[in-house]
């Protein structure tokens, strides 16, 4: 069985658009949507087909795709896992392809970039054991970006080859940068600088790499919890909560350490730095190069 899975915040216009693509593949039993308490519900999708299921989390205030991930393949009946991003067009050729004992699959952005299609990474298809054997998603990851990346590496370090989803096989809706990071405005976003930093996409990514180096996520930590709250539509809308007392912290340190790498590489690449002179800027003087490259000025 073939349980086709994505998530949303807020992305209702790129899901309506894909969903038709999705039920169109061939093999594909059912389709899991976990929305991320998103601004608009999107209900009426399951009136589309009776393998549409929604899975709603409420009360959320950012979105952080590992969770929604992980919920979603818990959710999924199916033994193998076709995850697709909300804006993704898969060819009908890729559900041809079949992970097994072994080896899985995903698009490689290295691959992609070249046709303008740098986001193939975030389409992978595995089998649910493959992703029960690394404890799905990380968790420590909140940020944007990495987090398909980190997956990867630890199902290849649990012994299962990485295949490559050939780029000409997926397409995209388009969209900007800006709206790939519009869901992390979390209090660091606040400020005409910090406003900056968040709109860029390696300020999230290298965050996240510092948090995997530091806290690699492996089936000793626990997936988030969520208490039911309803159940409508024949099962096919579920209601959840996430219990976030069980959350697991990230501490104050760590983060701290994560920001200060995060600054240098934006710094770095907006002012055109050697490491050597990136190296030798301490936060104001990280903000000070984003700050004068960027045409705004520090609070």
């Amino acid at each position: 069985m073939l349980s086709l899975v994505a998530t949303c915040m807020n992305r209702e216009a790129h899901l309506r658009r894909s969903l038709p693509t999705w039920l169109e593949l061939p093999g594909v039993d059912e389709v899991v949507i976990v929305d991320w308490s998103s601004r608009d519900t999107f209900f009426d999708l399951l009136a589309v087909d009776p393998r549409v299921r929604i899975v709603r989390v409420e009360d959320e205030p950012q979105w952080v795709m590992p969770y929604a991930v992980n919920l979603a393949v818990a959710q999924a009946r199916g033994n193998l896992v076709l995850k697709c991003d909300a804006d993704c067009l898969p060819a009908p050729a890729v559900t041809a392809l079949q992970p097994a004992a072994g080896h899985f699959l995903a698009g490689d952005w290295r691959s992609g970039r070249p046709l303008g299609k740098a986001c193939v990474n975030g389409l992978c298809l595995f089998t649910k054991a493959q992703w029960e054997q690394v404890n799905g998603y990380s968790e420590l990851v909140r940020r944007y970006g990495r987090d398909d990346v980190d997956f990867y590496d630890r199902l290849v370090a649990a012994g299962h080859a990485r295949r490559e989803i050939p780029a000409a096989l997926i397409d995209f809706l388009p969209h900007d940068d800006a709206e790939r990071v519009a869901n992390y405005t979390g209090p660091d976003a606040a400020g005409d600088v910090e406003a900056l930093l968040n709109r860029q996409l390696d300020f999230h990514e290298t965050i996240n790499v510092v948090v995997a180096a530091f806290l690699p996520w492996g089936p000793w930590y626990p997936q988030s919890h969520y208490t039911e709250t309803a159940r409508e539509a024949g099962g096919r809308l579920l209601r959840l909560r996430r219990d976030v007392a069980r959350e697991i912290p990230l501490s104050a340190p760590l983060m701290q350490i994560a920001r200060a790498h995060a600054l240098r590489a934006v710094a770095a690449r907006l002012g055109r730095l050697s490491p050597p002179e990136v190296a030798r800027l301490d936060e104001a003087g990280c903000l000070r190069v984003v700050a004068r490259h960027a045409s705004v000025r520090t609070p």
